[in-house]
């Protein structure tokens, strides 16, 4: 579905966390151009010349987001946990941004996003208005829908952007494979995991060395879904690195790659391990068979939707996870 504006007057400014090289938020951009093919689209980014490398879209830095208000008719907030609790600066300030964008009478449209139930006072009653306010809202599971009802706002339940996404030729998967140095004639191990929650990162890191160790016969590699540029927590490369600093034999998917090299190279994978949102959609959408760790309402909620739980951050549940999922291979133990 390309071209799709909703009578959205042009041009159209899009607001989203955009260019801090998150590889989900990156694939919902992708998905969103993708959807509003053919419009004037300008996208804030924290990185312009990233983004418009990437994306080949004009872009602007967030600096400028206010002054170049004046410039566009329509803002579209686009996608992701932008209203989620692990947002921080960001989530809290898009709702008043979003409010000032619809003086005196800009359309405002939230597309593919989600929302938690739990939200500050402040940042709740600013979201709330803003819902009430907007042209449309699209959101990306029925959760967020029913967060939405409860505040008697309406909206329709479309699956993530980052599903309007083409993947990238299976060629480029097995590409990154190799240039992680990954023996792809034994069976990948994806682990797309983040320590946001400092306790459950700290488990999930003893689970996995544990893990690894007791796997001799199967490659592992750390697919970073983030990194920030900021905020170390949201930096899963240095969760990779010193994991693999305990577990030398983690292989990591070092670099910055477009979104659509990254859901080929899910493809290329045995299983994957996931903590990420992002990790589980890709996952799912490649066919490749999950290990779920969540550690945000919005994977539970995911999850839920799949009749899937999500396992215990212990060695000993991941190793057998990972033992069923691969059946045939003789594993030391």
């Amino acid at each position: 579905m390309t071209g799709e504006g909703f009578g959205l007057p042009e041009p159209i400014l899009i607001v989203g966390g955009y260019g801090y090289r998150n590889v989900g938020d990156e694939a919902i951009l992708a998905g969103l151009l993708h959807r509003l093919a053919g419009r004037g689209l300008t996208v804030v980014s924290r990185s312009p010349a990233e983004t418009s490398a990437m994306h080949g879209v004009r872009s602007i830095p967030v600096w400028s987001a206010v002054s170049e208000l004046r410039h566009h008719r329509s803002v579209v907030i686009g996608g992701g946990g932008l209203f989620g609790r692990h947002m921080g600066l960001l989530g809290r300030l898009l709702p008043a941004y979003g409010l000032l964008a619809r003086v005196p009478s800009r359309a405002v449209a939230l597309m593919g996003v989600g929302i938690d139930a739990e939200q500050s006072a402040l940042g709740g009653t600013m979201l709330r208005m803003l819902a009430r306010r907007a042209a449309r809202i699209e959101v990306r599971d029925a959760t967020s829908r029913d967060v939405l009802r409860s505040w008697h706002v309406e909206s329709v339940v479309r699956p993530d952007l980052s599903s309007l996404m083409p993947a990238a030729p299976p060629s480029v998967g097995r590409h990154l494979l190799a240039m992680a140095g990954v023996d792809g004639s034994r069976p990948v191990i994806g682990l797309c995991l983040t320590a946001i929650d400092e306790r459950m990162g700290d488990a999930v890191a003893d689970a996995v060395v544990g893990c690894v160790n007791r796997m001799p016969d199967v490659e592992f590699l750390f697919v970073p879904m983030s990194q920030h540029p900021y905020v170390p927590r949201h930096n899963d490369l240095e969760f990779a690195r010193s994991l693999r600093g305990r577990a030398p034999r983690i292989r990591v998917l070092e670099g910055v790659h477009h979104p659509a090299a990254v859901l080929s190279l899910f493809g290329a994978l045995s299983g994957a391990v996931c903590m990420r949102y992002h990790a589980l959609l890709f996952a799912d959408r490649a066919g490749v068979p999950i290990v779920p760790l969540a550690y945000a309402d919005k994977c539970r909620a995911w999850l839920a939707e799949h009749d899937e739980t999500s396992i215990e951050p212990t060695a000993d549940a991941l190793t057998s996870a990972i033992r069923a999922l691969l059946p045939a291979v003789r594993m030391a133990g």
